[in-house]
């Protein structure tokens, strides 16, 4: 009979964990239950060596003798993988190994997760340490957590970030290279070409390319980073850059072509306008985010505008 020691059931444990965490849906009860768990002595050591050896594992997942290794020690857990030639051995050597294979423990090898919503949908993930991620119109991100940090990628569109906080574990936001890094805050990062972020409450250090020097936000501040790197830098209206978290559009003294592109985010039925000299018109108001019909009405009440149904359901608009 083997007699496992602290090592290897810590290990056991943290491989456990690691599975566990890495589900879809995690309880706030098994959170607290699992930061116990790590400020146990030895357990956060345990914890780092199993997930290092799920990265490693990860960034090898296109060796084959490395995925026929992991799929081995998981099939088999109490077998080394003694057969592998001695430079593969390696990579499942030592604790991390005894980590991966230790008895009763479920382990499984994931990529980052991946988030995403259609045109005119939103959608409200509630990640593993409790932070929230509100995803807006088409939109599309990937969470990828460890022990020492949470990182998400925001591949296209927009998300409002609700982070707890954990000073052990930087939140990173990253959009087409730009860094958002924090402890713990709200903000909005939206990628449409130039990369926005606003900050709502608490603080962010935004960097972008090579720069040596972050961007630091206040609440009510923002921060446009275009596709040369350049940053601009402005005071907002919270209550307007934040109202689609609630279903809104809101509106002030807002270009009209600015308006209708923001509108046509929602919606498979686009608006279309053929006469630019209406571009500038100012719109003032709040419309229901998909609510074409309504905010179309409200436009040819407003202004000088006639509208009229166009191919594939589209609206056409053209000055009167």
């Amino acid at each position: 009979m083997i007699n496992r020691g602290e090592g290897d059931q810590s290990s056991g444990e943290a491989a456990d964990w690691l599975a566990r965490l890495n589900t879809r849906a995690v309880s706030h009860e098994e959170l607290e239950e699992f930061y116990a768990w790590r400020r146990q002595p030895g357990n956060a050591e345990a914890y780092a060596k199993v997930e290092a050896l799920w990265r490693e594992a990860r960034s090898l997942g296109g060796d084959r003798d490395i995925a026929d290794a992991v799929r081995e020690a998981l099939e088999r857990p109490r077998q080394r993988a003694a057969f592998l030639p001695t430079r593969r051995r390696q990579v499942l050597a030592g604790a991390g190994a005894l980590v991966l294979v230790a008895a009763g423990a479920t382990f499984f090898l994931t990529r980052a997760q991946i988030y995403a919503t259609g045109i005119g949908e939103q959608r409200l993930v509630t990640l593993a340490d409790g932070s929230r991620l509100r995803i807006n119109t088409n939109s599309r991100l990937a969470v990828d957590y460890s022990s020492s940090a949470r990182d998400v990628e925001l591949l296209q569109g927009q998300a409002f970030f609700e982070v707890k906080s954990d000073p052990e574990r930087p939140f990173t936001v990253s959009a087409d290279g730009v860094e958002v890094r924090t402890l713990g805050t709200r903000f909005d990062v939206r990628r449409a070409g130039a990369v926005q972020v606003v900050l709502v409450d608490g603080s962010v250090a935004v960097s972008a390319g090579d720069e040596g020097v972050p961007s630091l936000l206040s609440p009510g501040e923002a921060v446009r980073v275009g596709p040369d790197g350049r940053k601009v830098e402005e005071k907002v209206d919270l209550e307007a850059a934040t109202s689609w978290t609630s279903g809104r559009m809101v509106f002030r003294e807002t270009p009209l072509g600015q308006a209708i592109a923001e509108a046509n985010r929602y919606s498979a039925r686009q608006i279309e306008l053929r006469s630019p000299a209406l571009r500038n018109l100012r719109v003032d108001g709040t419309f229901e985010t998909g609510d074409v019909d309504a905010f179309v009405a409200a436009l040819t009440t407003l202004f000088p505008v006639h509208a009229e149904k166009g191919e594939n359901g589209s609206i056409i608009l053209t000055a009167t």
